[in-house]
């Protein structure tokens, strides 16, 4: 056979073959179309639906007896109109009735301990403006679907379990719990906590070189009087801080509680207080109060909230009692180079002195730009700027207590513009065989490795030292 034939021929099988896919699959969807449809007419409805007619629904848990009423398109309290409902919480209850199945019947029931009826695990109650039913909910069947009797009638459906998913919760599980602002938070500016044993105030400080000797880190512990006492690490503060911000309430156990003091909350143990800049740019604060503990969880109200939640114990754990020695800020050399005036450098016996100018423009739109001199000589800027980033970037290991160490093996000496910390001084002391004491401004001591203060010292050569040209 030609190479066109049997081309053709191959062609001819594989339409067979498509077709007779084609159909086979038509057929199994329009089977399972089918299938599905007859399923559903098999189904006897014992819904209290549409679902836009349902009007009321109650139930009761375990003596949770939960009574809710549509008024004017909200669901409400029917007990109580101040009680706040959760309406998406109450939307999937309200599907569940109208939308209500049964796979099969048993009529003319005696005996209906046997399934479970004679005392029901809980009973549920819907109205529309057509019918009110009464649903009681006994045990599951063999099928795994559960047992309901309608309206005190001898007949028990066989239902799929959608009231046995929906509606064994309490009315703490409908409850519109209040909101932590933090979708609405722009940034935090500060955090206070009180408590009996560690009392504490973080703040945000945009000009933080105003108040520091560097300006590298803006968060502080800041004491009483508000003055800064350390710098602090911004990932760490914004992880304790979270704390409080992305705090979920996992339960709700009383909406309008009057005995405080039942909770620990009449003097509660715990006041965390976060101050920030909302969306808009106004300045704002919440304050949250947290009472006793209560099996590994803590009681929590919102500042001037009759609304009491259960939050985890973790919660608290971590904000009252922060190792700020751990969230100490660990880079002890990232000035504030724009403020630099000069510097003295001693590195292995030579001292030298670097001066800053800053450049005037000479056309309008130029940038000015910064000139480094040593004695009479330029300093090659980039040099000087690599120096810089390396001084930025050299983090250290820890921070450590009022230590001497050895011997002094290079310091640094800056004048800088900056009305509390005219001068800087960086001593870098022997310590141990992998690391150096960094001592800043002789009180704040930090342990960083060789290979990074090594760095600072070789790239500041790099631009100290003169090569004399061949």
């Amino acid at each position: 056979m030609k190479r066109g034939a049997r081309l053709a021929a191959l062609l001819a099988a594989l339409l067979v073959l498509v077709g007779a896919w084609y159909l086979a699959a038509n057929l199994s969807h329009r089977q399972q179309a089918q299938q599905a449809a007859e399923a559903h007419e098999d189904q006897l409805d014992i819904s209290t639906g549409p679902e836009a007619d349902v009007s009321a629904v109650a139930w009761d848990y375990f003596g949770d007896a939960v009574s809710l009423a549509r008024k004017d398109g909200t669901w409400v309290n029917a007990s109580d109109g101040a009680c706040p409902i959760d309406q998406d919480a109450v939307k999937p209850l309200v599907q569940a009735v109208a939308s209500l199945t049964a796979s099969d019947r048993i009529d003319d029931v005696t005996d209906f301990d046997q399934y479970g009826l004679a005392d029901p695990a809980f009973t549920v109650v819907a109205a529309s403006s057509e019918q009110v039913n009464t649903y009681a909910v006994g045990k599951q069947s063999p099928t795994g679907e559960y047992y309901v009797r309608m309206n005190g009638e001898d007949t028990v459906y066989v239902e799929s379990g959608q009231l046995a998913a929906y509606f064994q919760i309490g009315l703490d599980d409908v409850l519109k719990m209040e909101a932590i602002p933090s979708a609405d938070i722009s940034s935090v500016v500060d955090l206070t906590v009180d408590t009996d044993g560690n009392s504490y105030e973080l703040r945000y400080l945009d000009q933080a070189s105003d108040v520091w000797y560097t300006g590298a880190d803006p968060w502080f512990l800041v004491d009483e009087n508000g003055d800064p006492v350390r710098p602090l690490n911004t990932e760490q503060t914004e992880a304790l801080y979270g704390l409080a911000t992305g705090l979920v309430f996992t339960k709700c156990v009383e909406w309008n509680a009057t005995d405080l003091a039942g909770y620990g909350l009449a003097q509660p143990q715990g006041t965390v207080r976060v101050g920030y800049l909302s969306d808009a740019g106004s300045l704002e604060s919440f304050t949250l109060e947290f009472g006793d503990y209560a099996d590994g969880d803590v009681y929590v109200r919102m500042k001037d909230s009759r609304m009491v939640y259960l939050v985890s114990g973790t919660v608290l754990d971590g904000l009252m009692y922060p190792d700020f020695d751990a969230m100490s800020a660990l880079d002890p050399c990232a000035l504030d180079w724009d403020r630099i005036r000069s510097a003295t450098l001693d590195i292995g016996g030579d001292s030298y002195e670097v001066v800053r100018s800053v450049t005037t423009p000479s056309e309008e739109g130029e940038e000015p730009e910064d000139v480094y001199t040593l004695g009479q000589r330029s300093l090659d800027s980039a040099a000087v700027a690599a120096w810089q980033q390396s001084m930025d970037a050299m983090t250290a290991d820890s921070r450590v207590d009022a230590a001497q160490g050895r011997e002094t093996v290079m310091a640094m000496t800056f004048e800088q513009d900056n009305e509390l910390y005219p001068t800087v001084s960086v001593e870098f002391r022997g310590y141990d065989s992998a690391r150096y004491l960094c001592v800043v401004n002789g009180e704040e001591y930090y342990l960083v490795t060789h290979a990074a203060a090594d760095l600072v010292k070789n790239d500041a050569l790099k631009f100290l030292v003169e090569i004399p040209s061949q």
